[in-house]
């Protein structure tokens, strides 16, 4: 395991740091499933831990371009609603729990848009 030191003497921020710090704590694991919030959450990061044989599912932030622009509206959609996008290897949900609040779901663990409620 590492330790985190800081910013590095260059000054600026570290790329990816979030997905380094998952990968580091999961080293050595296969077969499970990680959660994560949204400062580790990103596609890439469901990329490297599939390989690891690791599933991941966390909440992802809405600024991130990875995102389809279709599951970031919000103005015209209705409170409670649900809207999904699919890899072959990853599904997004876009929640609305309230007017105006969006809820950015990243899965490699779950494949189909079936929403359970227990």
């Amino acid at each position: 395991m590492q330790v985190y030191t800081g910013k590095p003497t260059s000054g600026g921020p570290e790329k990816n740091q979030g997905m380094w710090v998952v990968l580091d704590v999961t080293e050595g694991l296969r077969g499970h499933n990680v959660t994560c919030d949204n400062f580790f959450t990103s596609y890439e990061l469901g990329r490297q831990l599939l390989k690891r044989k690791i599933t991941m599912v966390g909440t992802d932030r809405k600024n991130k371009a990875e995102l389809p622009p279709a599951l970031l509206a919000s103005k015209e959609r209705e409170v409670l609603s649900s809207k999904f996008a699919f890899t072959p290897t990853t599904t997004v949900v876009s929640y609305l729990p309230q007017k105006n609040k969006n809820v950015v779901l990243l899965s490699t663990l779950h494949a189909e848009a079936e929403i359970s409620y227990h």
